[in-house]
């Protein structure tokens, strides 16, 4: 595994490998490319020119630098981010290459190795020197849930619960002994997993779409839960579109509208569908899901997001201070950077400031938010309303 291999690593570990450049390589990387230079390709062309033959392309024989990456040092998890290069002469097909790599420094705390990087001719000669950065990804292990409780609690709803944050937070609620609405809008498959999982571990969970931007769903969504289960303790507002991220010059209000939707207009359905049955019980628990850009230096190029989840926190302040006197309890749990699909497209660089701006040096996982969900929809929050809880490693700190 990932994990493995990165503590086996060592500063002045080398690995070399060698490959002989065809013709097919060429072709294969200008089909790929479009990039059919008469350099590269035409020996008639390159003739008259100074270097008398065909020259390979410089990022083809530096491609296999990659394959140095990605196999061999570090080899798997492997996410390889900056990368100097020199090209110092040209390689020509049929040579044979030798690609060398050497590990010149390593952090523990970043998971980052940086390699120098060489190729050879098969003369021996230096045809490209440089030097990269690599970080070693983590694996996330593929959790078992141990259900020994009898869901024996009310039904609670987790809405946008078939990937990520949702989804964790539908097994840590079956793991406390809810039965649990797993909503959905496109992705059944997901959903489906989340709900088999928690089966498989002796949980009890049904999967339900609805597009919560809909009143109308929104109200099937809690008609289900009721018909399914007969009572409902909680909901989870968890859905979210991908996030627009964009120059606000750029923007539509359709960019804007798609967000508001789903965060805002999405949680009022869904919260206004649970009310009467939480009015009728005299109690109920309501967790928003927010997000410290809200309440702390926003990141660039997402007004529309952070816009919502400044809204939400207010929708939370105000739920609370109007029913508290019902026994209805309602918080925000605000993750800062969380390793989900929301953020597969971060760039590395920021991801990394981000961990190494917090005090803890980390980015959050699904089971740190889904934990504080857990519990504030538990009895163990029963003295707590109103609250933004921040779940980000220390980045955001409250006075």
């Amino acid at each position: 595994m990932a994990e493995d291999r990165f503590q086996q690593i060592q500063v002045g570990d080398v690995e070399e490998f060698f490959h002989v450049i065809t013709e097919e390589d060429v072709n294969a990387f200008a089909s790929l490319t479009g990039d059919r230079n008469p350099l590269h390709m035409s020996e008639s062309f390159a003739q008259n020119t100074q270097f008398r033959k065909r020259v390979v392309h410089g990022m083809l024989t530096a491609s296999f630098i990659s394959t140095m990456i990605g196999t061999k040092l570090p080899g798997e998890g492997a996410l390889w981010f900056e990368q100097s290069f020199k090209f110092l002469s040209p390689v020509r097909i049929g040579e044979r290459i030798r690609i060398w790599a050497k590990v010149l420094q390593k952090s523990e705390a970043r998971r980052i190795i940086v390699l120098e990087t060489k190729v050879y001719g098969d003369d021996n000669r230096l045809t490209i020197s440089g030097e990269g950065k690599v970080e070693v990804v983590k694996t996330q292990e593929d959790k078992k849930y141990d259900l020994k409780c009898s869901s024996e609690k009310p039904a609670v709803i987790v809405t946008g619960a078939s990937r990520g944050i949702g989804a964790v937070t539908a097994f840590k609620l079956a793991e406390a002994g809810y039965k649990v609405v797993v909503n959905y809008n496109k992705d059944e498959q997901s959903a489906y997993r989340v709900v088999e999982k928690i089966a498989l571990a002796g949980g009890k969970a049904i999967a339900v779409q609805a597009d919560v931007s809909q009143q109308d769903q929104a109200e099937l969504l809690v008609a289900r839960a009721l018909a399914e289960f007969g009572d409902l303790d909680g909901v989870v507002n968890n859905a979210s579109p991908a996030i627009n991220i964009a120059e606000f010059q750029n923007l539509t209000w359709e960019s804007f509208q798609r967000q508001i939707d789903v965060h805002v207009k999405g949680a009022f359905h869904v919260i206004q569908a649970a009310l009467p049955i939480f009015l009728k019980k005299g109690r109920g628990a309501i967790v928003n899901m927010g997000s410290i850009s809200a309440s702390n230096v926003p990141p660039i190029n997402m007004v529309p997001y952070c816009l919502c989840k400044a809204a939400i926190c207010s929708l939370t302040r105000g739920l609370a201070v109007e029913y508290w006197v019902k026994g209805i309890r309602v918080n925000t749990v605000s993750p800062g950077m969380t390793e989900t699909d929301l953020i597969a497209d971060v760039p590395t660089k920021s991801k990394l400031f981000a961990k190494m701006s917090a005090p803890l040096r980390r980015i959050a996982t699904p089971d740190n938010i889904a934990d504080v969900v857990v519990f504030l929809i538990s009895e163990k929050s029963q003295h707590m309303t109103g609250q933004n809880i921040s779940v980000c490693g220390g980045i955001h700190m409250s006075v």
